[in-house]
């Protein structure tokens, strides 16, 4: 009989589903689909994702947790139900990379790092009954990785993912990524991401990679015969993906990206203040110059693609005005749509052990308070605001930005920017139903 093997996705918002966020906005763990393909044939197999579907706490040999710092404590909660039963578990993903002994009192073993270099040999020492503590992945070379079992995602899911590199040379003061990929930029090669492509049964997907366009001239070619490759296979899908500031620095990229099927980018703005780029060490954006940042807003919507701006709010630099300042330019530059965040002291990142070391962190009570660390929460003591302060600025940048009325004049901009129906429907419902979603969320974390 074969053995049950559950891998499990934990909800964000595991106390309040009304928050969880919009199905349309929702992408699969990529990573328990590469662990399902890694799974010898002799297990049966079946992932859930608590954001999509409740958790039934149905029976298993083995359950697998992913988790992210935020929903961390739903993670461990559901590892110590499944104990309770009896029932063995594994966690892995970033936040228990970073903070593994914390981890490791919730569940029997811990996955610390990239978990395929080690998955085949954890499920072996299961089997013997010797699971050990921990398991140290390596990074491993993205050639001829197996495809990840797709088959086995909810029907509910609009979007799936596809990989195409891991890693990034960059240091950014507040992100996990080099710490947890690497700082090596490492690719597939493009024929195999083509033939995953090709065997994709969906029309639109989104390019996970933290930047598909990569670094240094020979990724950005890279990117382009990823990109002629999809034209010359006839693939007809439209997608979107992340990628740095310069993207629009390389008319050829964003020429063949749009006859690709690129709907639209996500590109992390951060801030328009110098100063705040500067504390994060966005070297790339200062390279740019936030002077530009229009022109490049401009570049890209000449070719048909819509843009997705993310903004970051709270770096020791930035004062009240910075909410008025950012709104100005989300509107006039005509971006599609905007993500207003806050600065946000993620386990492992250089601002979490500078924050910690001056004794700013407000919420500290760990592991209960990482569910405070999901980037709509004041969890540190800002420099030249108070912490409400900083929740109503950004409450009232959305209201600004996303009212019914905005967000039609924004999808009408859209439109004529890119060209695109579709895109410009997107654009709407991105900014409005987020803008909704957002807005609430900051109000209650105002009221804890």
């Amino acid at each position: 009989m074969a053995k049950k093997l559950l891998l499990i996705n934990p909800a964000q918002f595991a106390n309040n589903a009304k928050l969880n966020l919009p199905s349309v906005l929702r992408l699969p763990q990529a990573s328990l689909a590469y662990l399902a393909a890694l799974t010898p044939s002799g297990w049966d197999i079946k992932i859930v994702d608590e954001s999509i579907e409740p958790l039934t706490y149905e029976d298993a040999d083995l359950v697998g947790i992913t988790a992210y710092t935020c929903n961390a404590p739903r993670a461990y909660e559901i590892s110590e139900q499944y104990r309770r039963k009896g029932i063995r578990t594994v966690i892995g993903g970033v936040h228990v990379s970073m903070v593994s002994d914390e981890a490791m009192r919730f569940a029997d073993s811990v996955a610390i790092g990239e978990a395929e270099s080690i998955w085949q040999n954890l499920l072996r020492d299961f089997e013997n009954n010797e699971l050990k503590p921990f398991y140290r992945g390596e990074r491993i070379s993205l050639e001829n990785l197996l495809k990840p079992r797709r088959d086995l995602y909810s029907k509910k899911y609009r979007l799936i993912s596809v990989e195409t590199s891991r890693g990034c040379p960059n240091d950014c003061e507040f992100c996990s990524v080099s710490n947890f990929n690497g700082r090596t930029y490492r690719q597939r090669p493009v024929e195999e991401v083509l033939d995953e492509l090709e065997a994709v049964d969906r029309k639109y997907f989104f390019f996970s990679d933290d930047n598909i366009l990569g670094y240094g001239r020979k990724a950005e070619e890279r990117a382009i015969q990823l990109f002629q490759g999809m034209i010359d296979r006839g693939l007809k899908k439209q997608w979107g993906c992340y990628v740095g500031i310069d993207f629009a620095d390389n008319i050829n990229v964003l020429k063949y990206a749009k006859k690709a099927g690129c709907l639209g980018v996500f590109i992390g703005f951060e801030s328009v203040n110098e100063e705040a780029l500067q504390e994060m060490h966005k070297v790339r954006n200062l390279k740019v110059g936030v002077e530009n940042y229009s022109e490049v807003v401009k570049k890209i919507h000449e070719h048909g693609i819509g843009i997705f701006g993310a903004f970051v709010f709270g770096s020791d630099s930035d004062r009240k005005d910075a909410f008025e300042r950012t709104t100005e330019f989300i509107l006039d530059s005509k971006i599609d749509v905007a993500q207003l965040s806050i600065l946000t002291p993620l386990p492992g990142t250089r601002l979490y052990n500078r924050l910690k070391q001056e004794g700013r962190l407000l919420r500290a009570n760990y592991p209960n308070d990482w569910k405070h660390y999901d980037f709509m929460e004041v969890v540190f003591r800002p420099k030249h605001m108070t912490p409400n302060e900083l929740s109503e600025g950004i409450a009232q940048m959305y209201k600004d930005t996303t009212s019914r009325v905005t967000s039609l004049k924004r999808a009408f901009n859209s439109v004529v920017e890119t060209k695109n129906l579709f895109g410009a429907a997107l654009a709407y419902f991105g900014n409005h139903g987020a803008g909704t979603f957002w807005v609430r969320k900051y109000r209650e974390s105002l009221d804890k």
